[in-house]
């Protein structure tokens, strides 16, 4: 019996990650005990998603709720099958990809053998940002092509967006796909009974114009968006570090990051011009040290660096 996998995409910021890590958290707090598979995509040379799903750094790494993690490297099809064949009876994969990564070259490779006999796609589901989702169609081809090869849009972020504006543009793209508004937690709400069903099975309806970019998942500047990443080498003041970041101009699309402010560390994200942070259990263990990874347009580190400088001075002040 193959395996279904949801495939769970959408544009740099939109909530794939905090969409997992609910759902996840769904599944602990109600003691399942059927086994699911989550396997993370990387974007850029160093990333950090791993690191913020729990120490998804290695394959096979145990979560809550019966869930198996790994990250997706080079290979797609060794990935899966190797999750696979390691957990006998796993009812489910969702596979979270890149901020860029374009869903019908993953549909292709999902309908090859040896892969094909273990995994079927059962749904695309698309995250779409109410906050700065038409903002960034300019930016990136990737962004109309996750929409227009969606099964299911999951409007996210919608308190501090339009939401009818983004319902409006996003239907153009895809106007067969299913529409849902709501919470993170009523979306993870959704994705975990759409995991139980056996039957769900993806409609490959995606508009012609989308085959025209199937080759430009394997690079990230192919998508119109570079990756930088710096070290953070020390404590540094996590309010200052927010005030730089958000006037950093609009061309860094998306930073996220893991830093210490002397005592506890600290996940700090940028979102459009828009910059949040929370604070961490622990430091992850497969980080030695803090980091900034951005995403966007004509990046330089010397940005990076100086916003990093600024909040460092004022921790040591």
């Amino acid at each position: 019996m193959r395996v279904p996998l949801v495939l769970v995409t959408g544009f740099l910021g939109a909530g794939k990650t905090t969409l997992v890590n609910r759902l996840l958290e769904r599944r602990a707090e109600r003691g399942a005990t059927g086994k699911l598979g989550v396997v993370v995509n990387e974007l850029g040379e160093v990333g950090i998603d791993g690191a913020l799903l729990g120490d998804a750094s290695t394959r096979q790494i145990e979560l809550p709720g019966g869930c198996v993690c790994c990250v997706l490297g080079d290979e797609l099809d060794k990935t899966l099958i190797d999750l696979v064949d390691a957990n006998a009876g796993m009812e489910a994969i969702v596979l979270e990809t890149t901020g860029v990564a374009e869903p019908l070259p993953i549909a292709w490779a999902l309908r090859r053998e040896p892969v094909a006999s273990r995994v079927r796609l059962a749904a695309v589901v698309t995250l779409v940002d109410a906050t700065n989702f038409r903002a960034s169609l300019p930016v990136s081809a990737a962004v109309a092509a996750q929409v227009a090869y969606a099964d299911v849009l999951l409007v996210t972020k919608g308190p501090l967006g339009d939401v009818e504006a983004t319902i409006a543009a996003a239907r153009e793209l895809a106007p067969r796909a299913l529409i849902r508004t709501g919470t993170t937690d009523e979306h993870a709400a959704w994705l975990e009974e759409t995991l139980a069903d056996p039957s769900l099975e993806h409609a490959p309806s995606g508009p012609e114009h989308v085959h025209d970019e199937h080759c430009r998942h394997a690079d990230t500047h192919a998508h119109g968006v570079d990756s930088l990443w710096v070290e953070i080498p020390g404590p540094l003041d996590l309010e200052e570090l927010e005030d730089q970041l958000a006037e950093l101009p609009p061309n860094y699309v998306r930073i996220k990051g893991i830093a210490s402010d002397g005592t506890t560390w600290h996940a700090f994200h940028r979102v459009g011009l828009r910059v949040s942070s929370e604070p961490l259990p622990a430091r992850p263990p497969d980080l030695p040290g803090g980091r900034l990874v951005a995403l966007g347009t004509q990046l330089d580190a010397r940005d990076l660096t100086n916003c990093i400088e600024a909040a460092m001075r004022v921790i040591m002040a």
